[in-house]
């Protein structure tokens, strides 16, 4: 089932929405930054470099429509030569991924019932196999201060070791890590599970600026697929709930119809 994700490091996407096409927009921004009213301040926010990540799927899908005038390339990780890296020379960081005393921010993706987090390891293994999984997007565990601060916290703040652990899980990423350059009509295709990948800072071509021919530019844009694998179509066995459910895996909210938008919203 492909699912949708604008891109942005800290996005908290519309629900159900099925077809992504990752361009600067204000939207594209999280709530507490869309409100500021500096314009170059929410586009420093959008250019940024985002950090190794897995998305919420099996499988994530990336095609590269038209390019940015500078950066904005892919870096991928393997994570099982990120787990075997990291029990060499930090054990102590791979005890506190493997430890599911995580929380995760569900970024307003809240079904009937759900709390606005949930808790879990980053790395764990495959039921019933010895395959390693990732399962981290550090923008996720660190924006849960209005839930793990103040008198009316609710859930713990991130420990030393846990604070620890994400440097060391992205310094060996970034050491261990594989440069992508994606051109027009290159995709990537990703065992979202098994590989971690990051973005360069970007900057885009000046909004309505023109080539040598007097052709407006046309500035970044790629579309995104999200794709669950449930067991039954031959996906792997995780140990979550939802490892057979078909609607898993990325925005699906309840029972919200799903929209494929022609263009970035």
């Amino acid at each position: 089932m492909p699912r949708r994700k604008t891109e942005c490091a800290s996005i908290a996407p519309t629900p159900s929405t099925y077809l992504p096409h990752p361009r600067y927009t204000r939207l594209a921004l999280p709530q507490r930054e869309q409100s500021a009213s500096n314009e170059s301040t929410l586009l420093t926010l959008a250019l940024r470099r985002q950090y190794f990540h897995t998305d919420g799927a099996d499988l994530v899908g990336l095609l590269c429509i038209s390019k940015s005038l500078s950066g904005g390339e892919s870096d991928i990780a393997s994570t099982h030569h990120i787990y075997n890296t990291l029990q060499r020379e930090h054990p102590d960081v791979i005890e506190t991924l493997t430890t599911p005393n995580w929380y995760f921010d569900r970024k307003g993706e809240v079904g009937e019932g759900q709390d606005p987090w949930y808790k879990s390891s980053i790395l764990y293994t495959e039921r019933d196999g010895n395959r390693v999984w990732n399962k981290i997007d550090p923008n996720n565990v660190t924006s849960l201060g209005r839930f793990n601060t103040g008198p009316d916290a609710v859930i713990p703040p991130l420990s030393a070791a846990q604070l620890h652990a994400l440097q060391i899980l992205e310094e060996t990423a970034t050491k261990l890590a594989l440069h992508m350059i994606l051109e027009p009509g290159d995709i990537q295709l990703l065992a979202n599970g098994h590989v971690l990948h990051a973005r360069t800072a970007y900057k885009d071509w000046p909004a309505g600026s023109v080539d040598e021919n007097g052709r407006e530019r046309v500035r970044r844009h790629l579309m995104r697929l999200w794709l669950a694998v449930p067991e039954s179509e031959g996906g792997l066995k995780t140990p979550f709930h939802d490892s057979d459910v078909k609607k898993r895996g990325g925005i699906q909210v309840g029972d919200v119809a799903p929209v494929c938008p022609l263009d970035a919203e």
